[in-house]
C-alpha cells in the first residue's frame, strides 16, 4: 500500500509511516504488495494467493501459513520539516508477534509480545532521502515447538489446537490458536500502526487523574502528567476544557532531561456526573493539554476525556457467602450485558464504523457493561472512547485464559511491560470498572484435573501452580496498585465454581450447567451466583447469514462444512434436542436455524429474569457472548455479519429499565416487577387470560407501586384453569400508556399447538413495516435485504416478537437504513416444524 508523504510540524507530533509496503514468505524470491496495519493472511487474500479463510472449510486448507516465517518491508521518505528536531523516533503500536526490525540495514528492535508498544529513537539512522524498514516475523508455532521440546511437557491449554500448545509461549491473542467458537488462524503481521515522531525539547508521555471531591456544587480533580525532557529550558503547560465550569489553566515549567511529573488540581463548578447507560447521561469533560516552549511554540499536545463518577466493586464476606456488586456514584447498580470476544479473527478488518455499530448494538439492547474476556486482546483506543461516550462499563480481563502459563523471568518481565502499558493506557477512561487477572484459571486448577490429563508429577504441578500465583497474586495486582491505585482487581474469574451448588453464593460465577451439563432451562431459576459473569446457549446464524459462507450442498447441520464452523463436539446434538423438546422437529434447515435461535432466546430469558428478580443477592448478568470473530455456530447474540439473533432482541426486552416476570407461586402465579429506575412508580397492573384466538376468559386489575432499583412482588394471581391453551397477558399502565408487557402461556406451547396466525405485512410511508396477526403469532420474524448493499445485515427495531390476536405492530430498520421492498418476508413458529409435530 502506498501512502502519500505528509508534512509534520516539529514538536511531540507524529505522523503515520508513509511509504510502500510489500511482503513475502521467507525464502521466496518474489515480493507482493502489502497493507499495514494488517496481517499475512489478509495480505495473501488481497493478492489472490488464498481464498476467503471463512468460506466453507477453507480454514483447514490454510494452516501452512502459520508454519512459515514472513518478511515485510517499507521504503519511505521522512516527512518534510524535521530540521531542528531534538529526537526522531519510530513508534510501533503493535507487532504480531515474534518480530525483528531493522532500519537501513541495522537491527533496532526485537519484539516477542503482540501487546507491547515500542518507541525506538533512531534519528542517526534515518536518512534525508529514501529509508528502508524491514520486519521479519518468526512463525509462532515453530518457535513454540522448540520451546516445548526444551520443556518436555505440554501446558494444559485445552482450547489451543496446535500440537505443542503454542499459545502459552507467545504473548499473542490466545484465540488465534483456536477456541470452541473460533477457528485456528494464527496470523503474523503489523497489526497496529507505525508512526514517525519528532520531538523538540520535551514531550507529554503520561496522563492520569484522581477524583478528590465530587459534590453537586463542585468537583476537584487531580491531574498527574508525565513529561520527558530532552534538554533544559523553560516551558509552559496550558490546559483548557471544552465543557463549561472549568477555568483555563497555565503553568510555567522548568524542563530537565529525563522523566518528570507535574501534578495539578482542577476545579469544576456545577459538575455533571457520568452515568452508565440507562441511569443518566454519560457526560464527559474533554481536556486539551498543550506544552509550549519559552517562545510560545508548540512542543506537544494531548487530548483526554474524563468522566466524573465513582465506581466501587463491593466484594465482602456476608451471611450468604461473598458479595460481588458495583456501586456507581454511590448507588448499587445491577450490571446488564455480555461477554465480548475479539470481533474478528483478523483485527485489521475492524473499522471505526464497526466499532461504532457495536456500541449502538449494546445501547440498543439496554446494556450497561461489557466484559472483555481474557483470551483476546486489549482493545483499540476507539473502543474505550466509545464505551465512555455510551455509558458502557468495562470489565477488563488481562489476556490470560483457561491454562497455566510459564513463569520464568523472561516471561514475567514481558508480562510486566504488557500490563503496565495496558494499565497506563486505559486508566483514565470513565468506562473502566475493574481489572481481572485471568479467565477460569483458578477454576481449572481446582476442577479440571490437569495433572491426570497431562501427566504432571506432584512436584511439577506444584511448581506450575506456584508460578501461576506469582503472576496473578503478586505481579499483576502490584502493577495495578502502582499505576491505577483504587481500581478493583481480583485474580481469576469466576470466584465460585458451577460444579458445586454450595459455591453459588461466593462472588461471581460462570454457570454452564444448562449448556455443558445439558440441564433444563428451569435450572437457571435455582442456580444463581452473586454476579453471573458467564452463562449461555448456542444457536446457528439465520439462513441468510449461513448462505454467505456456504454452498447449497453445505446447508445441513450434519455437513462436513458446517462441522468446521461448529467447534463444540456436542453442539448440534444439544441444540437439536432442545428444539425438539420446546417446539418439535424442524421442517427444514432454515427452520432449524430459526427455531434454534428461539430456543436460545427463550432459555436465556429465564436466566435474565431470574438474575434480575433475585437482586440484591444477584447483581449482575453478563451472558456469553455478544459477538463472533467469524461466521460460526456459537453462543453469540449477534452473528458475524451483524445480524441480531433472537437472543439480542430478547436481551433488549429483558434488560429494559422496567420489566415484568412471572413465577409459579403457592396456589397461583407470582407477578414480579424489576426496576432499575431512579424513582418509585405508581402504576396499574392489568391481567387478562385469553385463548389463542383472542377470546377473554378472565381479567383483573389493581394499583401497584414499583420500587426504584428493586425487584418487587406485585401480586399473586390465581386465574381459572382454562379448558384449552391460554395466555396470561400482563400489562403495567400509567394512565393509557403501557410501561411494560408480559405474555405467559399457562402451559408449554409446541409449534403444532399454535394456530395459523394470518400474518400480513404493509410498508409504511416512513419506511417502516406494519405486521398484523389475526390470531396469536409466536416469534414473528421479519427479514429484508438492505438497499445500500452493505456487508452488514439489516436489523429491525424489534423482531422475534409475539403478536396477540388482532394486534398490529410497527417496526423500523435500525440506523435509518432502507430495504428492498421485494425482499420483505415474514415467518413465525407456526409452520416451522414437520406436520403432526
Amino acid at each position: 500500500m502506498t501512502n502519500k508523504t505528509q508534512d509534520m510540524a516539529i514538536g511531540g507530533s507524529r505522523s503515520p509511516l508513509a511509504g510502500t509496503w510489500r511482503f513475502r514468505k521467507a525464502g521466496d524470491a518474489d515480493w507482493l504488495p502489502a497493507t499495514v496495519p494488517g496481517s499475512n493472511v489478509t495480505d495473501l487474500l488481497r493478492q489472490g494467493v488464498i481464498g476467503d479463510p471463512f468460506h466453507r472449510d477453507n480454514e483447514n486448507h490454510f494452516q501452512w501459513i502459520e508454519a512459515a516465517d514472513w518478511e515485510y518491508e517499507c521504503r519511505f521518505d521522512l516527512p518534510a520539516g524535521l530540521d531542528g528536531a531534538d529526537e526522531l523516533a519510530l513508534l510501533f503500536d503493535g507487532l504480531d508477534t515474534h518480530a525483528t526490525v531493522s532500519l537501513n540495514g541495522q537491527q533496532i528492535l526485537v519484539s516477542d509480545n503482540m501487546f507491547h508498544r515500542h518507541r525506538v529513537p533512531c534519528g542517526p539512522l534515518l536518512r534525508a532521502g529514501e529509508n528502508l524498514l524491514r520486519v521479519y516475523f518468526q512463525s509462532p508455532v515453530t518457535r513454540a515447538a522448540a520451546l516445548q521440546a526444551r520443556d518436555g511437557f505440554l501446558y494444559p491449554a485445552e482450547n489451543d489446537k496446535t500440537a505443542v500448545k503454542a499459545s502459552v509461549y507467545s504473548r499473542k491473542a490466545p484465540y488465534h490458536f483456536g477456541w470452541d467458537w473460533g477457528p485456528k488462524q494464527v496470523p503474523s503481521g503489523i497489526w497496529r500502526p507505525i508512526w514517525v515522531e519528532a520531538v523538540r525539547q520535551a514531550r507529554l508521555v503520561e496522563f492520569a487523574h484522581r477524583l478528590i471531591r465530587l459534590a453537586d456544587d463542585v468537583a476537584l480533580v487531580e491531574l498527574r502528567l508525565g513529561l520527558e525532557g530532552l534538554k533544559l529550558g523553560a516551558a509552559r503547560l496550558e490546559i483548557r476544557c471544552e465543557q463549561p465550569g472549568v477555568e483555563p489553566l497555565s503553568v510555567d515549567l522548568d524542563i530537565h532531561a529525563g522523566l518528570q511529573e507535574q501534578r495539578l488540581v482542577i476545579r469544576i463548578d456545577q459538575p455533571r456526573r457520568w452515568w452508565p447507560n440507562g441511569l443518566g447521561e454519560a457526560f464527559l469533560y474533554r481536556f486539551h493539554l498543550c506544552l509550549r516552549d519559552a517562545q510560545g511554540n508548540e512542543l506537544d499536545r494531548m487530548e483526554r476525556a474524563i468522566g466524573l463518577r465513582t465506581v466501587e466493586v463491593v466484594s465482602q464476606p456476608d451471611e450468604q457467602g461473598l458479595s460481588f456488586y458495583l456501586k456507581v456514584n454511590g448507588r448499587p447498580t445491577f450490571m446488564k450485558g455480555a461477554n465480548y470476544i475479539p470481533p474478528d479473527s483478523f483485527l485489521e478488518n475492524m473499522s471505526p464504523e464497526r466499532y461504532r455499530q457495536l456500541f449502538r448494538d449494546c445501547v440498543g439492547a439496554n446494556y450497561n457493561m461489557l466484559r472483555i474476556w481474557g483470551g483476546g486482546t486489549y482493545e483499540d483506543d476507539l473502543f474505550y472512547d466509545l464505551a465512555d461516550q455510551n455509558g458502557i462499563l468495562i470489565w477488563q480481563d488481562f489476556m490470560f485464559s483457561c491454562t497455566l502459563y510459564p513463569s520464568d523471568p523472561a516471561f514475567m518481565a514481558s508480562v510486566a511491560v504488557e500490563a503496565e502499558q495496558a494499565v497506563k493506557r486505559l486508566r483514565h477512561h470513565a468506562c473502566l470498572a475493574l481489572w481481572c487477572g485471568n479467565n477460569e484459571i483458578s477454576m481449572g486448577i481446582d476442577k479440571w484435573d490437569w495433572p491426570a490429563k497431562f501427566g504432571y508429577s506432584p512436584e511439577q504441578y506444584s511448581a506450575m501452580v506456584a508460578g501461576n500465583s506469582r503472576l496473578f497474586d503478586e505481579l499483576l495486582p502490584g502493577i495495578v496498585a502502582a499505576h491505577d491505585a483504587g481500581r478493583f482487581y481480583f485474580a481469576s474469574s469466576p470466584i465460585g465454581y458451577w460444579e458445586h451448588a454450595d459455591e453459588d453464593g461466593k462472588g461471581d460465577g460462570h454457570y454452564w450447567g444448562v449448556w455443558h451439563g445439558e440441564l433444563p432451562f428451569a435450572t437457571y431459576d435455582a442456580r444463581l451466583s452473586r454476579f453471573m459473569s458467564e452463562y449461555g446457549f448456542q444457536s446457528y446464524p439465520l439462513l441468510p447469514s449461513v448462505e454467505r459462507f456456504t454452498e447449497p450442498a453445505d446447508r445441513s447441520k450434519d455437513s462436513a462444512v458446517m462441522g468446521v464452523h461448529q467447534k463444540h463436539p456436542r453442539g448440534n446434538a444439544i441444540i437439536s434436542r432442545f428444539i425438539a423438546q420446546h417446539f418439535g422437529e424442524p421442517a427444514s434447515f432454515g427452520d432449524f436455524c430459526y427455531l434454534g435461535q428461539m430456543v436460545q432466546a427463550d432459555g436465556l430469558r429465564v436466566a435474565f429474569e431470574a438474575h434480575r428478580r433475585n437482586m440484591p443477592f444477584c447483581m449482575g448478568s453478563l451472558y456469553w457472548q455478544i459477538n463472533d470473530c467469524w461466521p460460526a455456530i456459537s453462543w453469540s447474540s449477534i452473528d458475524y455479519y451483524g445480524r441480531w439473533k433472537a437472543l439480542h432482541y430478547q436481551a433488549a426486552r429483558s434488560f429494559a429499565p422496567l420489566i415484568l416476570s412471572v413465577t409459579a407461586g403457592q396456589g397461583g402465579l407470582d407477578i414480579h416487577a424489576i426496576s432499575d429506575l431512579m424513582a418509585d412508580r405508581s402504576l396499574v397492573l392489568q391481567a387478562r387470560l385469553i385463548d389463542l384466538a383472542g377470546g377473554e376468559i378472565w381479567s383483573a386489575e389493581q394499583a401497584v407501586t414499583v420500587q426504584a432499583n428493586h425487584a418487587t412482588l406485585l401480586a399473586r394471581l390465581d386465574p381459572p384453569a382454562p379448558a384449552d391453551k391460554a395466555l396470561l397477558v400482563l400489562r403495567l399502565l400509567e394512565g393509557a400508556e403501557q410501561v411494560a408487557r408480559y405474555i405467559h402461556p399457562l402451559a408449554p406451547l409446541l409449534a403444532a399447538d399454535l394456530p395459523e396466525p394470518g400474518l400480513t405485512l404493509a410498508i409504511c410511508d416512513d419506511g417502516g413495516v406494519e405486521v398484523r396477526a389475526e390470531r396469536y403469532a409466536r416469534g414473528v420474524l421479519v427479514l429484508a435485504d438492505p438497499l445500500d448493499g452493505g456487508a452488514r445485515a439489516l436489523n429491525f427495531s424489534d423482531n422475534f416478537f409475539d403478536l396477540l390476536p388482532g394486534e398490529a405492530k410497527r417496526i423500523h430498520p435500525r440506523d435509518g437504513r432502507a430495504f428492498d421492498p421485494a425482499s420483505l418476508r415474514v415467518m413465525s413458529v407456526h409452520g416451522s416444524t414437520k406436520k403432526g409435530e
